[in-house]
C-alpha cells in the first residue's frame, strides 16, 4: 500500500460576537429606544447649530435662562429647550441599556468593547457640547461633535444589531471585501464630517478649509463608485448602500439652515456614515470571528503493511 502523506486541515473556530438569543428580548427593546433616542438628539443637535439656537437657553446649564420650563419667547428658545429634553430622556433610556449590557457583559467580549467605545464617543461628545454653552471653545474643538456623534450612532447600531445575533452569521454571508477601499472610505468619511462642520463653526468663509471640505467631497464620491463597481464584478452580492455618497460633492449647496433642510442633511450624513461604520466593522468581526490554525495529524510510528 502507497504510503499517503498527511495533508494539513484548516480548522475553524467561531468565538461569540453577539450576545446569545437567549433572554435577549429586555436589552434589544432598550436598544431599539436607546437608538431612536440617540438619533433624535443628534438629530435635534443638528437643527440647533445650524439655526444658530444653541443659545437659545442662554449660558445656563442645565436650566434654561434660569428656570426649568422657561417662556418660549422664539424659535431657538423652543429648539434649544427640546434638544435638551431629549438629551434627558437619551441618557435615562442610555442607562438602562448599558445596565441591561452589563448583567451579560460575560456573554460577548466584541459586544462589550463596542459598549466601552460608545460611552467614550459620548462622554467625549458631552464635555465637547457642554463646554460649548458655558465658554468659548474654538471651531477646531467644536467640529469633533459631528462626526462624534455620527459614528456614536453607528456604533449602537452595530450593537443593537449584534444582539440576539446568530454568532455564526457573519461567517456564512462574509464575502471578500476590498478592505483599502473600505478604509479610504472611511478616513475620507471622517475628513468630510470634520472640515465640515468646522466650515459651519466659523463665521466666515475660509478658502483652505472650503478647498479640503470640497476635494473629501469629491474623492468620497469617487471611492464609493469604485467600491460599488469592484462589489457589482465579484458577483458575490449586492451591496449598494453607499450610492448616497455619491452625492457628497453637491450637499454643501443644498444647505438652506431651515429646519426641512437640516434633517434631510442629517439623514443623508446617517446614512452614510452608518454604512461605513457598519461595513468597516464587518472585518473586525470576521477577521475576530475566525481563527484559522494550521494543524498537521500526528505521524504514527507503527511501519505500514
Amino acid at each position: 500500500m502507497k504510503e499517503q502523506k498527511p495533508k494539513g486541515v484548516w480548522v475553524t473556530k467561531h468565538l461569540t460576537l453577539g450576545i446569545q438569543p437567549q433572554n435577549t428580548r429586555g436589552l434589544q427593546i432598550a436598544g431599539i429606544v436607546t437608538f431612536i433616542g440617540i438619533v433624535a438628539v443628534n438629530a435635534m443637535g443638528f437643527i440647533d447649530h445650524d439655526t444658530r439656537s444653541g443659545l437659545g437657553c442662554g449660558t445656563n446649564w442645565p436650566l434654561c435662562h434660569g428656570s426649568i420650563i422657561p417662556s418660549f419667547a422664539n424659535e431657538a428658545v423652543i429648539i434649544e429647550y427640546v434638544h435638551r429634553l431629549l438629551s434627558v430622556a437619551f441618557v435615562a433610556a442610555l442607562a438602562v441599556f448599558l445596565i441591561s449590557a452589563y448583567k451579560r457583559r460575560h456573554q460577548s467580549a466584541i459586544f462589550n468593547r463596542l459598549t466601552l467605545a460608545l460611552i467614550g464617543l459620548l462622554v467625549t461628545e458631552t464635555v465637547i457640547c457642554t463646554a460649548g454653552v458655558l465658554w468659548n471653545v474654538p471651531a477646531a474643538i467644536m467640529a469633533w461633535l459631528a462626526p462624534i456623534g455620527l459614528f456614536a450612532q453607528g456604533i449602537l447600531l452595530i450593537m443593537l444589531r449584534r444582539t440576539g445575533q446568530n454568532p455564526d452569521a457573519d461567517h456564512k454571508t462574509g464575502v471578500n471585501r476590498p478592505y483599502r477601499i473600505l478604509s479610504l472610505l472611511g478616513i475620507l468619511t471622517l475628513v468630510y464630517l470634520y472640515f465640515g462642520a468646522w466650515l459651519s463653526y466659523v463665521s466666515s468663509v475660509v478658502p483652505i478649509l472650503s478647498a479640503i471640505y470640497l476635494v473629501s467631497g469629491i474623492l468620497l464620491a469617487l471611492s464609493a463608485i469604485l467600491w460599488i463597481v469592484s462589489q457589482a464584478r465579484t458577483g458575490k452580492g449586492k451591496k449598494y448602500g453607499l450610492w448616497p455618497m455619491v452625492f457628497a460633492p453637491f450637499v454643501p449647496s443644498f444647505e438652506s439652515g431651515t429646519v426641512a433642510g437640516d434633517l434631510i442633511i442629517y439623514i443623508w450624513l446617517s446614512w452614510c456614515s452608518g454604512v461605513v461604520i457598519y461595513y468597516l466593522f464587518g472585518r473586525v468581526g470576521r477577521n475576530i470571528e475566525t481563527i484559522r490554525t494550521w494543524q498537521r495529524p500526528a505521524i504514527s510510528s507503527k511501519p505500514h503493511q
